[in-house]
């Protein structure tokens, strides 16, 4: 029996077999933006059928401090920190997490896409320092501003907890914690102080999520392998991407298939956009033989570039809605 896209996602959530492979997918700005334009709006849902809509519940932290940044027709580049040591803003005013438009974008994605799986993200504590100082500076200050760093922390976390109770509470169907920890060498910064300064205080956000029902899925880009023991230490259900050109699919099946959903896989940053549409389906067709075979798989990519051929797309959305189970 063919199911809605919430109903097949809901049975990846439960370890359960759905009718066909659920999919997602993302590209470059400007391409999405273009084919926007040529197929109307959200043209992955309704022009390809995708499964997933990604909304947004953004809590706009020290919102008051102005940031020098340069748009370059296409993305908004922050160019300087925004103050010059967390001294500056240890007793800064934290935002309402009750504020009323907190929701109005899982509200609106919810209503325009009633049958699709909402995955509703929001930034770890972590993630809320970056724009204070850049990560060029901001690692480097986990050794010299620990305690400035920590005292920051401890106030953001509650505001977060709140929020994500409230975005739980608005029948999500996966809350999404998204903050690049891993470049293509693995971790930027140790374990020692992932678990410190990144997971410590994830970690109320997850079981929040958890006391409500829902599941929780990280995105990191990067070779995030050696890490996933510190993803399942910590109550995470399922990782994004798993980007195929820095971790081995198979080692992970093997590993984690059983203890982590995968929200990804595909390959956007050769096969999907350079390579022949044949090659294409064989890609996607491999994934689902490999990562797909449990059930516990939602196929997505990291941003394929604008270049891609249409055909391309055509081949990978078509063998994906052939990918039955």
């Amino acid at each position: 029996m063919r199911m809605t896209s919430c109903e097949r996602v809901q049975a990846v959530l439960r370890g359960e077999l759905p009718d066909r492979l659920p999919f997602n997918f993302w590209m470059d700005r400007d391409k999405m933006a273009e084919l926007d334009g040529k197929w109307g709006a959200d043209f992955r849902i309704t022009h390809y059928g995708a499964d997933v809509v990604e909304a947004f519940a953004w809590v706009p932290f020290f919102a008051d401090i102005p940031r020098k940044t340069h748009f370059d027709g296409k993305t908004s580049w922050q160019l300087e920190p925004m103050v010059g040591s967390f001294a500056d803003v240890l007793d800064y005013p934290m935002p309402d997490p009750h504020a009323s438009n907190l929701l109005d974008d899982i509200k609106s994605k919810q209503a325009a896409y009633p049958e699709a799986a909402i995955f509703a993200m929001m930034l770890p504590p972590f993630a809320v320092l970056e724009p204070l100082r850049l990560p060029e500076n901001l690692f480097l200050e986990l050794y010299d501003s620990a305690e400035e760093i920590h005292h920051i922390l401890k106030r953001v976390t509650p505001v977060l907890v709140e929020a994500a109770k409230r975005v739980c509470e608005s029948d999500i169907d996966v809350l999404y914690l998204a903050y690049d920890i891993c470049s293509r060498d693995g971790a930027m910064i140790s374990p020692k102080h992932l678990k410190e300064f990144h997971f410590n205080y994830m970690k109320p956000i997850i079981d929040t999520a958890h006391e409500a029902g829902k599941k929780v899925f990280y995105h990191s880009d990067g070779y995030v392998m050696p890490i996933l023991d510190l993803y399942i230490e910590y109550g995470i259900d399922g990782c994004n991407p798993l980007e195929p050109r820095y971790n081995d699919h198979q080692t992970f099946a093997d590993n984690y298939g059983n203890k982590l959903m995968l929200y990804g896989g595909g390959d956007n940053c050769c096969v999907i956009p350079d390579g022949t549409a044949e090659q294409v389906r064989e890609h996607v067709r491999s994934r689902f033989d490999i990562l797909g075979k449990h059930g516990r798989y939602i196929f997505s990519t990291h941003d394929i570039p604008g270049h891609c051929p249409q055909e391309n797309l055509d081949a990978m959305v078509d063998e994906i809605m052939n990918c039955k189970y």
